[in-house]
């Protein structure tokens, strides 16, 4: 529906109204999060099989198989694939109302675009077969590559054009894993939707399942993104408008971890073990990495967009310590970090809106004129920092407590010995998280202004400047007041932060019944 209603922009009888356009947007992303959260509350929340189930009337590439429909387009949803439609249309509803003050050029294109890529994103988690997941999956470049270059910073068309590059290659990984699992199912007559394919894995050669772990999990790595796979994400999301990273670092990002559970977890669990330990790994070093990162920056975007990093290495740890504590963690997380990072991405573009930059020696102290801007960044810092009673905690605190407790080093595989003393270190990046965090917070909101409006053009008052000023001779008169739409999405991110950091079993109960199942088969076949 939101790819059709992208679409639908573009029609010649469309009202060539920026207002117009605008309203439309927001107004079907409203409807389309209503919609959602319907089929969320009529799902049996405690069914482990997918329901809604729809296929397409024809084959997309016909089988000569008697028993098999050949390769099809069909969707259908479970709890865990109905929360992430749900997630996915209430970030993108918030981005859309940013746009207003961030978007104000080529307003036709760019809300088109969003609403494709809202339409593929849900494609993505409701799809119910691994050709209709790889479509989507992919298809997602084309709107998020526009969205980056075309109103993105002085770098967006190099940055892009990375991105663009990372992707396709674990495209090509992808497409070979799905074309060897497809070319033995239609041998062996085996159904390719979801449900079957995880209930006949073991009729599978272990060899085409290596294959196909080693194709998706790479993929899934760039895209999450692992460590060294994380250089795009920098640049992508730093140079993105501010609605866009909302979009691409809050719900993006998750589809790579949405992949590994559906394809690593649930299919191919018996091989995904022996890679399980190298992606941990992996994670406890992009933590490190991505924290580190995140504390040397000076563009306080580009610092939220590093900590990504970070936090998606907690994510894979939590995934690949096949515990159904890890799991529901990785899960957990994904979603919290997603309020979160779209919270912080809304908030910095709000304050380069009102004060013209974004780098920390130009910013200080900007609390004493936008209180209520202040109060609504800490809440979701303090929720970044992984403080108790935020959302940022039980994901934090399950991922390392799956990881530590995993089961892989009772198997003789590669590195399952280091799991736990990585594990331990890994834990270093809640201490740099709140160091990176405390320093942004400090020097945006609670710093001396030794400088500021110098060279920046336009200053929150309208007089314009040549050069480095004082802060004590030019500073704004009064409080800026955030505009009502800016204040409704910080408002909102930083209130659903608190509730379900207070009541974090609003969403581990619809998670909860299909991690036990799903870690209950692994634990039952292969430990």
């Amino acid at each position: 529906m939101p790819v059709f209603a992208g679409l639908l922009i573009f029609a010649p009888f469309f009202p060539n109204s920026t207002i117009k356009i605008r309203r439309y947007a927001k107004g079907f992303c409203i409807f389309h999060l209503i919609y959602s959260l319907l089929f969320l509350l009529f799902l049996n929340p405690k069914g482990t099989s997918f329901g809604f189930i729809e296929k397409l009337p024809f084959d997309i590439i016909p089988s000569f198989s008697p028993l098999n429909s050949g390769v099809t387009v069909s969707f259908g949803l479970d709890n865990l694939s109905a929360l992430m439609c749900v997630f996915t249309s209430f970030i993108v509803l918030f981005a859309m109302i940013l746009s207003k003050s961030a978007i104000t050029s080529k307003q036709r294109l760019f809300y088109s675009m969003m609403l494709i890529l809202e339409g593929l994103l849900t494609g993505v988690f409701a799809a119910n077969d691994l050709f209709t997941f790889f479509i989507f999956f992919n298809l997602e470049i084309i709107p998020a590559y526009f969205l980056i270059s075309m109103w993105g910073g002085a770098k967006a068309k190099k940055s892009a054009l990375k991105f663009v590059l990372f992707s396709c290659f674990g495209a090509i990984l992808m497409l070979i894993s799905t074309a060897l699992i497809y070319a033995f199912a239609f041998d062996s007559n085996i159904a390719t939707d979801f449900e079957s394919l995880i209930n006949r894995t073991v009729e599978i050669p272990l060899l085409v399942q290596l294959f196909a772990v080693i194709g998706f999990t790479v993929a899934f790595a760039i895209k999450l993104p692992v460590f060294p796979f994380h250089t795009w994400l920098s640049d992508a999301h730093t140079e993105a408008p501010g609605p866009a990273s909302m979009v691409l670092a809050g719900v993006s990002l998750k589809t790579a971890a949405y992949g590994i559970i559906r394809a690593d977890i649930q299919m191919f669990y018996e091989m995904f073990q022996l890679v399980a330990p190298v992606v941990i790994f992996l994670g406890a070093i992009g933590i490190l990495w991505g924290s580190y990162l995140a504390m040397s920056q000076n563009d306080i975007k580009k610092m939220v967009a590093n900590s990504s990093v970070a936090q998606m290495g907690i994510v894979a740890v939590g995934l690949a310590s096949l515990t159904e504590y890890g799991l529901n963690g990785a899960i957990f997380h994904s979603i919290a970090h997603g309020l979160i990072v779209a919270g912080l991405f809304a908030g910095v573009e709000i304050i380069y809106l009102k004060f013209k930059t974004r780098k920390l020696e130009l910013l200080g102290g900007i609390s004493k004129f936008a209180p209520k801007l202040c109060a609504l960044m800490v809440i979701l810092c303090a929720a970044y920092m992984a403080i108790p009673l935020t959302i940022g905690f039980p994901g934090v605190l399950m991922c390392f407590m799956g990881s530590f407790s995993s089961p892989l080093p009772e198997k003789a595989f590669f590195l399952t010995n280091l799991i736990q003393p990585v594990t331990i270190c890994a834990t270093l990046g809640i201490i740099l998280t709140a160091a990176y965090v405390l320093r942004f917070l400090h020097r945006t909101f609670f710093g001396l202004l030794e400088y500021q409006y110098g060279n920046l053009g336009e200053n929150p008052n309208g007089n314009s400047n040549s050069g480095p000023k004082n802060s004590a001779i030019n500073t704004p008169e009064g409080n800026i007041q955030l505009a009502q739409h800016q204040s409704i999405v910080l408002s909102v991110l930083a209130a659903a932060v608190i509730i379900f950091g207070l009541y974090p079993m609003g969403i581990l109960d619809k998670i909860s019944t299909f991690s036990a199942l799903a870690i209950d088969t692994i634990l039952t076949n292969i430990f």
